[in-house]
C-alpha cells in the first residue's frame, strides 16, 4: 500500500472511530471543526473521506432542517473492527479522554438553535429553538427591525435558552414565579 493510500485509509478509520466513540449524530460543520481543531486531518481530506464513506455506505447521513448529520453505519462498524489498528494509539487516547466533553458540546450545539434571515429591507426573521432528539421542545419566531437586534437575540438565546425555556413554560402553564 503506497503512502497516499495508507493515509486515506487511516483518515477513514479515524472518522469511523470518532463516530463510534461519540455515539450521537454529528453535523458536517461539527465534524469539520473537531477534526481541524485537533489537527487530525485537513479540510479537503476530511470532505473527500466523508464523501467516499457515504458512497461506500460506511456512514449514514440523516438530513434535518437542511443539515446533514453523520452516524456510523453497520458496514462502517465492521470496517472499524477490521482496521481499528490504523488509528494511532495517541489519537485514540486523546479521543477517549475528551469524548464526553465533545459529546456534550455536540448535543448542546444541536439542541440550541438561533438564526436569522432578512425578510425585506426593514425586517429580519429570528428563529430560536431548543431541540431534543430532533424534536422541537420550543420554536419561537420573531420579526425585528434591525440586523443588530436579530444578532443580539440569537446570541442571547444561545447563552440563556436553558433558563428561558422553563420560564416560558411556567408562564404558559400559569405557574410564574412571584
Amino acid at each position: 500500500m503506497d503512502i497516499e493510500s495508507r493515509e486515506k485509509a487511516e483518515n477513514k478509520v479515524l472518522l469511523l472511530y470518532f463516530l463510534d466513540q461519540v455515539r450521537v449524530p454529528v453535523s458536517n460543520m461539527q465534524l469539520t471543526r473537531i477534526m481541524l481543531e485537533n489537527r487530525y486531518m485537513n479540510y479537503f481530506l476530511l470532505q473527500q473521506s466523508i464523501h467516499e464513506m457515504q458512497v461506500d455506505n460506511l456512514i449514514t447521513t440523516e438530513t434535518k432542517e437542511n443539515i446533514d448529520y453523520y452516524s456510523l453505519a453497520p458496514e462502517g462498524r465492521k470496517m472499524l473492527e477490521l482496521f481499528n489498528y490504523l488509528v494511532p494509539y495517541g489519537i485514540r487516547v486523546r479521543i477517549e479522554k475528551n469524548i464526553e466533553a465533545i459529546r456534550s458540546v455536540i448535543r448542546l450545539e444541536t439542541s440550541i438553535i438561533a438564526e436569522y434571515t432578512l425578510e425585506n429591507e426593514n425586517e429580519y426573521e429570528v428563529k430560536c429553538k431548543i431541540v431534543e432528539d430532533f424534536k422541537p421542545l420550543i420554536d419561537i419566531r420573531l420579526s425585528v427591525g434591525s440586523r443588530e437586534d436579530a444578532r443580539s437575540i440569537c446570541a442571547n438565546w444561545k447563552k440563556h435558552a436553558k433558563e428561558i425555556y422553563p420560564q416560558v413554560i411556567g408562564v404558559l402553564l400559569g405557574k410564574e414565579k412571584e
